[in-house]
């Protein structure tokens, strides 16, 4: 059946009522709820039966379920490093060094780069280690959030990343369905300089670090958190307790992927290239493996330096994974909003709404914009690659484009992670927010004229390059571009601008 514009009723909804309420969760249940009075003719029976349906896909599938224990593990693990005082510790020890805004702005933006091989893991470690240093320099949680959300999204171009595997194979498989045969591994490389947004928006975010201007600075106007309550558990808390577990659980994760995925290459007599080893690996099975380990070292440590007893050390493991409650509901019902926008076949309308209009020399911008929009449509950015991926192959081979297709590949990845950047619902913007304590609303709010930006130089450069240009030029003018609009209209907030540290310190 087709629903054409009544497709998009699920990502409308579920936009206007998280403006509306800022209430991410409630919105993505009204938008099921609009979705299934759709895909249910709007009758009462088909609405139940696909109300349903929906909620049943929402909470029941494994792989979001895994994601949400994840989660719920991390924030336990989290909350208990807090009560142990090593937070405190961690900041008072990296205040002597960071000591001002500029280095605790760059500090950030240097462990999330450091933290590439997982998106997740990057915006909850390295939001809520850095978030105290951050607000002890004056930096806000809303510039924080932005820039761990944003360089998170170097998963989507590494080779050593949980979202390598995945990337390669949605290419290899459209790649054969137009007769082009590659390897999962080529395709992926070759794709690599051409993702444009990416590039564009991390390069924004250190000049946000560099110089602590932005363009959310009249957005970001709540008031610091008080730390000053945050105090350290008597002398006994040393940087380790929080070192200790958040290495065991990047070092834990990293070995386990590559011995887990060799083993499985090796049983089934496959290739061991690093794609293939890291998308071989059950990798979210392990995240959760590692941070049962991380949490037995933080709770080891913490009971044998008399930190906390075994009773204090329970209540805050509970308090944490209470606190990703919120987070871990969003990503559920999220699964329900693309399961319903799937049913109404909301990708395929908008791609299709747009075919016939494009010609050769702006294929790739539509495609980077399409799949931007069924992102927001759908709230999953892999969701929208695997949609798009195939669609975007077929047009540029109609059109004789086949030397395109590693530009086409990334026009698709990287407009689909756009899209991430500009919802509510996002699990990264989930993720992000619950690490440095804002709402998503709010961090989405401050974040989007920076979104925005990095958007639009994206677009000009793949359109460029569908002109012809050389791709070195199609990178510098947006680039360029970037540079000026931070340097006449990016500002420093209010809280920023008032605090007591001297003009060399401010930068």
């Amino acid at each position: 059946m087709e629903y054409g514009l009544l497709s998009l009723t699920p990502a409308i909804v579920t936009i206007i009522v998280a403006l509306a309420t800022r209430k991410v969760a409630f919105a993505l249940f009204m938008g099921i709820v609009g979705g299934a009075i759709v895909a249910g003719s709007f009758t009462f029976a088909g609405f139940f039966e696909h109300m349903w349906e929906y909620l049943l896909v929402s909470f029941t599938e494994p792989e979001r379920l895994k994601i949400v224990l994840f989660i719920l593990l991390i924030g336990g693990l989290l909350e208990i490093i807090n009560r142990s005082g090593g937070y405190g510790k961690f900041a008072a020890t990296l205040s002597k060094k960071l000591n001002s805004p500029r280095k605790s702005r760059l500090s950030t933006w240097g462990l999330s780069m450091t933290l590439f091989f997982d998106d997740y893991a990057n915006v909850l470690i390295s939001g809520a280690s850095m978030r105290e240093i951050n607000i002890r320099n004056k930096v806000t949680p809303a510039m924080l959030a932005y820039i761990v959300d944003v360089v998170a999204i170097m998963a989507s171009i590494m080779i050593i990343s949980t979202w390598a595997s995945f990337e390669g194979s949605v290419m290899a498989e459209a790649g054969a369905e137009v007769g082009v045969e590659k390897s999962i591994s080529l395709f992926f490389i070759e794709s690599i300089p051409f993702h444009m947004y990416t590039v564009l928006a991390i390069f924004l975010t250190f000049l946000v670090a560099l110089t602590g201007k932005w363009f959310g600075y009249r957005l970001d106007t709540a008031p610091l958190p008080d730390i000053t309550a945050e105090k350290n558990r008597g002398n006994s808390v040393r940087i380790y307790h929080v070192l200790a577990p958040i290495l065991t659980l990047l070092g834990f994760a990293i070995a386990s992927m590559f011995a887990v995925g060799s083993a499985i290459l090796i049983r089934s007599n496959e290739p061991l290239t690093m794609i293939n080893i890291l998308g071989s690996a059950p990798s979210v099975d392990l995240l959760i493996l590692s941070t049962i380990v991380a949490i037995s070292v933080a709770v080891w440590l913490t009971k044998k330096d008399k930190l906390l007893n075994f009773s204090k050390i329970g209540k805050g493991f509970l308090n944490g994974t209470k606190g990703m409650v919120g987070v871990s509901l969003v990503i559920l019902l999220a699964t329900g909003l693309s399961a319903v926008s799937e049913t109404l076949g909301t990708g395929e309308f908008i791609t299709g709404s747009v075919a016939d209009y494009i010609s050769p020399e702006m294929l790739l911008f539509i495609i980077f914009v399409v799949s931007m929009l069924i992102t927001v449509a759908t709230g999953f950015s892999w969701s929208s690659m695997a949609i798009v991926m195939p669609i975007a192959f077929q047009m540029a081979m109609a059109n004789g484009m086949e030397a395109s297709l590693p530009a086409i590949s990334a026009a698709v990845i990287t407009g689909a992670v756009s899209g991430e950047h500009i919802i509510p619902f996002s699990e990264k913007a989930v993720m992000s927010s619950a690490a440095t304590k804002i709402a998503p609303v709010y961090h989405i709010k401050t974040m989007f004229f920076q979104t925005i930006t990095a958007f639009l130089a994206a677009g000009a450069g793949y359109i460029l390059l569908g002109h012809g240009w050389p791709l070195w030029s199609a990178y510098l003018l947006p680039a360029t571009f970037v540079v000026i609009l931070h340097f006449l209209f990016a500002r420093r907030n209010r809280i920023a601008s008032t605090a007591t540290h001297d003009k060399k310190n401010a930068q």
